[in-house]
């Protein structure tokens, strides 16, 4: 583990190495995707799979309701 995994570890529970290893083992009952991330440069590029645009669209308000719900308590 590097120092920026480990500092991630420590200040946010989970690294982003942790994040996307979970997923990958997960991967097979995974139906649909997006990712979104900030690189060290502040870009955001996406990625996805999904089977519809409306879908994948739902899945982005689901994540923003669930950082809305972790931010009030």
């Amino acid at each position: 583990m590097d120092f920026t995994e480990a500092k991630q570890h420590k200040e946010r529970g989970m690294s982003v190495k942790d994040v996307l290893e979970k997923a990958l083992k997960e991967s097979g009952e995974t139906e649909s995707i997006v990712i979104v991330r900030k690189m060290n440069n502040s870009d955001v590029p996406t990625s996805f799979s999904w089977e519809s645009s409306l879908e994948a669209l739902g899945m982005l308000e689901i994540a923003k309701a669930d950082i809305i719900s972790y931010m009030e308590t």
